[in-house]
C-alpha cells in the first residue's frame, strides 16, 4: 500500500448531515475504491465501538446503512479536536492516528469529503493539521495514495485550481504560491 494504513476515522463536523447522507457517502467512497474494503469509520465519540486491531488483517470501517439515530458528537468541533480524539484512543483501536476524513459545512453543497493529515512540524515541533477536499467518490482512493509529498502536491493542485477558477479555497495547509 502506498499511503496511510486504514481504517480512517470519518468525523462529522457539520450540522444537517443525516444517516442517509452518510450511508450514501460511504457507499460512493467504497465504490470509488474499486469496492476493495470499507475503510472509513464514522466516529460516534466512543472508543468502544471503534474498529479494533486484528492480527494479519485490517479491520473494516462502517458499513451502510448508518444508524438512523446517529448524531455526531463532533458537530461544531475543529479538525484539531478530531486529532486529539484520535491521539487519546486506546492502543487496541485500529484507526489511523495521522490521517482521517471529515465532513464540514461545505461537504454536502460541494459533494466533497476533506482529507486530513496531522503530523509534527519538524521546524517547530508543534502538531500541524492540514486538509483539502476531494470528491466524495474519490475520497478513499485519494487517501490511499496521499503519503508525504503526494499529499502536498495534491493539496497544492487543489489550491492552484481554486485560484485559477476564482473559487473559495476550502483547504488548510501551506498555501500554493507561484514561483
Amino acid at each position: 500500500m502506498a499511503g496511510p494504513i486504514p481504517p480512517y476515522a470519518l468525523f462529522v463536523l457539520a450540522d444537517g448531515v443525516d444517516a442517509d447522507y452518510l450511508s450514501d457517502a460511504l457507499t460512493r467512497a467504497y465504490k470509488g475504491n474499486y469496492e476493495a474494503a470499507w475503510e472509513q469509520y464514522v466516529v460516534t465519540g466512543s472508543y468502544d465501538d471503534a474498529p479494533k486491531k486484528l492480527e494479519n488483517a485490517y479491520p473494516e470501517g462502517t458499513k451502510p446503512p448508518v444508524d438512523a439515530n446517529f448524531q455526531s458528537p463532533f458537530i461544531g468541533k475543529t479538525p484539531e479536536e478530531c486529532t486529539s480524539w484520535l491521539e487519546n484512543a486506546p492502543e487496541d483501536v485500529a484507526l489511523n492516528r495521522e490521517s482521517f476524513f471529515f465532513i464540514d459545512q461545505f461537504s454536502k453543497e460541494d459533494d466533497t469529503i476533506q482529507i486530513c493529515r496531522a503530523e509534527d512540524d519538524p521546524k517547530t515541533g508543534r502538531l500541524e493539521v492540514e486538509y483539502y477536499p476531494v470528491p466524495t467518490e474519490d475520497a478513499t482512493l485519494e487517501m490511499a495514495t496521499a503519503l508525504g509529498v503526494k499529499f502536498d502536491e495534491n493539496m497544492q493542485r487543489y489550491q492552484r485550481n481554486r485560484i485559477r477558477d476564482g473559487r473559495p479555497d476550502r483547504s488548510k495547509g501551506v498555501p500554493y504560491s507561484r514561483i
